[in-house]
């Protein structure tokens, strides 16, 4: 029984020993394949960030060109909307034939201005009879008070409402202006055109009462006419019916709409 017993004894620490290496190497085996699968979750993983960031690059790049698209597009719209306002306000043509005229008047002006102080005989007009250029250019009413000459009066003049009629000052919103000054005074860009609307009237107004006088002093006083001076006075009551008929009809800026309705985007 003793011997029977100690082999028994022997056997199972055999089966310890054996089973003891078999495990440990069924258990590296088995953290070892653990490892090896984890690593291909890992190398997946990466991947799929990879693709994400790629495609985040990808979405990044295609949304630049779709707003600066955009941005042309606003830009675009606001153009459009701003040249709809200028046409609501007061047609196209007369802005157009405003400064037509007051360029005609400015080269008027220039031309009597250098005859004034060149001498009359430089004017191409009859120096005799009801028609007498020199007598009336070199007259003592050619100079208001003694002091400011006509022709050079009349030169300012044409030369502000030349400035008061180029197509900037016609825009019903001066959208030009430096954005230091708008940005300090809210509303300017907007107040700007309506002042200068009423400059401009008011303006064309006190012309063509200065120019009743001298058409007075021609025909009563001097009994004697420039031809000169009389085109002068004819562009002058050109430009004073255009205006007057514009504030008549369409107002002053402050009258248009800020932007047109905008079109919806074609999809």
């Amino acid at each position: 029984m003793a011997n029977q017993q100690q082999r028994q004894k022997g056997r199972g620490q055999a089966t310890r020993k054996g089973s003891g290496p078999r495990d440990g190497q069924q258990a590296r085996t088995g953290s070892g394949t653990r490892r090896g699968q984890a690593a291909p979750a890992t190398g997946r993983g990466a991947t799929a960030v990879a693709n994400g960031t790629a495609k985040g690059q990808a979405r990044t790049q295609s949304a630049r060109p779709a707003t600066s698209r955009q941005a042309r597009e606003s830009a675009r719209q606001a153009a459009t909307g701003l040249a709809a306002a200028r046409s609501s306000w007061t047609p196209r043509w007369v802005p157009v034939a405003a400064l037509v005229l007051s360029l005609v008047g400015l080269g008027l002006g220039i031309y009597l201005t250098i005859a004034h102080l060149k001498g009359a005989q430089l004017l191409a007009c009859a120096n005799h009879g009801f028609i007498d250029c020199a007598a009336v250019t070199t007259s003592p009413e050619s100079e208001v008070f003694g002091v400011f000459p006509v022709a050079e009066l009349g030169l300012g003049f044409f030369l502000v409402m030349t400035l008061l009629n180029l197509p900037w000052a016609w825009r019903p919103t001066w959208t030009w202006l430096p954005g230091r000054l708008t940005r300090s005074r809210p509303g300017l860009e907007s107040a700007l055109p309506v002042y200068a609307w009423r400059v401009r009237l008011a303006g064309i107004v006190v012309g063509i009462l200065f120019i009743l006088y001298l058409i007075y002093t021609e025909l009563i006083t001097l009994r004697q006419i420039c031809l000169f001076c009389t085109y002068t006075h004819i562009t002058t009551f050109l430009l004073f019916v255009l205006l007057v008929v514009q504030a008549a009809f369409w107002g002053d800026p402050g009258k248009a709409p800020a932007t047109a309705p905008a079109k919806p985007a074609a999809r």
